[in-house]
């Protein structure tokens, strides 16, 4: 494993993962493996919400869609910590695509961790659990203000 640190969070990335371009403003990391079609996404996002409005938004966004299917969505215990977790899956003709989505929302600051792959494989659930169980955070990177948020400094 490698570690990724950013001066607000710390966590270890899987090895035979390569860093690509990120794409969003608040993507922190994304990852892929070249070996097995795989990316990894690391996101840290101001938020005013908690966890059970984050779990609503989502489940009727994605739940709006017809092609996205919603395998599973709850709370779930990492550490000593509470996350929100979704799992969905979205079926062509030719193949299917599953997301796993791990969110955690710590002093105003979502961080989420998205993993997307063409498969579903339950013997994944550990190297999701290793990466996201090594997240530390220093500070939050995003303070909120009277007009927004600003970057911790």
């Amino acid at each position: 494993m490698t570690l990724f640190a950013n001066g607000y969070v710390t966590l270890q990335t899987p090895k035979d993962f390569d860093p690509i371009q990120s794409k969003g403003d608040f993507v922190e990391l994304s990852l892929v493996n070249p070996n097995i079609p795989m990316t990894i996404k690391f996101s840290t996002t101001p938020t005013i919400v908690g966890l059970p409005d984050i779990k609503n938004a989502m489940e009727s966004q994605l739940e709006a869609n017809p092609n996205i299917n919603v395998q599973t969505s709850d709370f779930i215990a990492i550490n000593d910590d509470i996350y929100y977790m979704i799992v969905s899956s979205i079926e062509t003709e030719k193949s299917q695509i599953r997301r796993n989505e791990f969110l955690y929302v710590e002093d105003n600051n979502l961080y989420t961790f998205e993993f997307i792959y063409p498969y579903a494989d339950a013997e994944l659930d550990d190297f999701y659990l290793n990466m996201i169980r090594s997240l530390n955070i220093k500070k939050a990177k995003y303070v909120l203000t009277d007009d927004g948020y600003k970057i911790n400094e």
